[in-house]
């Protein structure tokens, strides 16, 4: 019934709000629901893509729980900036209660997988899927994980993302009214 939901909402929009500014509500949540999409998307992506890639690599070098691993580094990548070592943290421990040795190979295997997925990876997927410069996402993370902890994290970057949008998008029509080019 979500249809329905919406066409009830939008008409009471519509009865309580002038045109205007219902127009630039309706514009405001589809750039906010746009912008989340294409995170999520993004980030479930590269974390599909990370846990695949620690998993493989796992096999290859003969560590122990890498099926296991691998999807708790998947699924901790959801976190941005910082998950993926949470889960190499918990993946270390795992491992050094079989092999000590190959827990500090497993920790030089993920570090040298975050830089490659870091740099290569990350930045095409979720960078571009999101349209938010690399600076900006780490800042908002900064920000959103010192105000509300992980759930700012989490939500830090997606917001960052309308705002930017927004923005971006005011600017341009600022300018182009004035007859500037961007």
């Amino acid at each position: 019934g979500k249809e329905k939901l919406g066409r009830q909402i939008s008409l009471v929009m519509k009865t309580y709000l002038k045109p205007a500014w219902y127009s630039h509500l309706v514009y405001f949540l589809e750039t906010l629901h746009s912008c989340f999409r294409r995170f999520v998307v993004g980030q479930c992506t590269e974390a599909v893509i990370l846990g695949l890639l620690c998993m493989g690599g796992m096999m290859l070098l003969r560590f122990p729980y890498a099926s296991m691993v691998g999807a708790l580094i998947g699924f901790t990548a959801l976190i941005p900036v910082a998950g993926a070592y949470i889960g190499a943290g918990v993946g270390a421990f795992m491992i050094f209660t079989v092999s000590p040795f190959q827990s500090l190979l497993f920790l030089v295997f993920i570090v040298i997988l975050q830089q490659l997925e870091g740099n290569l990876i990350y930045p095409k997927v979720v960078g571009s899927s999101i349209g938010l410069p690399g600076i900006w996402v780490l800042a908002a993370v900064t920000v959103g994980g010192n105000a509300f902890g992980l759930a700012g994290m989490l939500l830090a970057v997606p917001l960052c993302s309308v705002l930017y949008t927004l923005a971006r998008q005011g600017v341009n029509a600022r300018l182009a009214r004035k007859g500037l080019s961007s």
